[in-house]
């Protein structure tokens, strides 16, 4: 019930406590993205480069580009 009233209380506020909550949130977003991806980068770099490459070559061969 607790989330109910914090929600409303939130659209009787100004829109500047709106923009600030939503702000941290997406910044709490972008730092759990980041500290998420950042170990599995290098493996899906590795696992791209090759379908990328092949694609590209395709396209050469194929007189595309």
């Amino acid at each position: 019930m607790e989330q109910v009233k914090f929600a409303e209380n939130l659209k009787e506020t100004n829109a500047k406590t709106a923009a600030t909550f939503t702000i941290m949130m997406v910044m709490i977003f972008i730092v759990t993205f980041i500290v998420t991806v950042f170990p599995i980068a290098p493996t899906l770099i590795i696992l791209a480069a090759p379908a990328i490459l092949m694609n590209l070559g395709w396209l050469v061969f194929a007189r595309a580009i």
